[in-house]
């Protein structure tokens, strides 16, 4: 059993989120199947009161990474749970199998009468292992399972794979041409990042969105001869949403904040651009479709 230090435990529950894909990493270095971390608020202002310090829940997490724009964020409209560029602050995350709540009552201190601050950053970056005889303390407390929260097709991608996740998130069969341009639309959808590579470097960036990101992806190349010394298009990376609507909205969204760095020739390609700029545009659209804001 391991602890984690939260601002807040909500039901249904999400992953197991972390600020740094750093931290998020070595949590699942040190997790094995049927490891449970419990959350304990923290002590600070962004706290509610009557949770600091308490033990608000337990998770079973996976070691599946996911990205929490995979999921709708609690309490989209407080500012507290996001930067000032408008970004999430735990944007990476680790899929739950499954998540309990504990009755009020139980603290960390009682937990674990460790020397004060013993606990330090590294809970609340990531996790810190507790010992046989704390996790017996904390099972001795009443707690209940509570429900996950429902995954979004990208997250059922992760867990199930591309045609088991259509499957379960496709809007049922429609007829006639104005519904099946409909359904096209409300179809599931991706929008993908393709890095130009010739001769192994970086000479500009593809933003798009595809039903089948790995065939469009096949397609430029194919056409494009990298073998022959021709761009090779390589996937950097992938978002699938719900709706193609939701894709092409956040395609041409990124596109317009990079406008100024857009080829002339070909509008859906960045040049004279870092990788990590396009990432901070990349992360604030796409978490920002996944909450409603946009």
């Amino acid at each position: 059993m391991f602890v984690s230090k939260v601002w807040g435990f909500d039901s249904p529950c999400g992953p197991l989120v972390f600020g740094v894909r750093g931290w998020r990493d070595n949590a699942a270095r040190q997790l094995h199947p049927g490891d449970r971390v419990i959350l304990v608020g923290t002590k600070g202002e962004e706290t509610e009161k009557v949770d600091r310090n308490r033990v608000l829940g337990m998770m079973e997490p996976s070691t599946t990474p996911v990205a929490t724009s995979d999921f709708p964020l609690p309490n989209p409209n407080n500012t507290k749970f996001f930067k000032s560029d408008g970004s999430y602050r735990w944007p990476f995350g680790l899929l739950n199998y499954k998540a309990w709540e504990f009755e009020p009552g139980l603290f960390l201190d009682t937990v674990a009468p460790r020397e004060v601050n013993s606990f330090g950053s590294a809970a609340a970056a990531g996790i810190v292992p507790l010992t046989g005889e704390e996790e017996a303390r904390v099972l001795a407390h009443p707690f209940h399972e509570i429900p996950l929260l429902r995954l979004s097709i990208t997250a059922d991608r992760k867990l199930y794979g591309d045609q088991a996740a259509k499957r379960r998130g496709a809007p049922p069969p429609t007829e006639g041409v104005r519904r099946g341009i409909m359904h096209m639309r409300n179809a599931p959808a991706y929008v993908y990042w393709f890095h130009l590579v010739i001769n192994r470097k970086i000479v500009g960036h593809k933003i798009g969105w595809a039903f089948e990101w790995r065939q469009r992806g096949q397609q430029f190349n194919s056409v494009s001869l990298a073998a022959l010394g021709g761009l090779l298009y390589k996937v950097h990376r992938v978002q699938q949403f719900d709706t193609a609507r939701k894709a092409f909205a956040v395609e041409q969204k990124i596109l317009r904040d990079l406008d100024h760095k857009r080829h002339p020739k070909n509008r859906e390609v960045l040049t004279e651009i870092t990788t990590i700029v396009i990432e901070a545009v990349w992360d604030s659209v796409v978490t920002s479709m996944m909450i409603g804001r946009r």
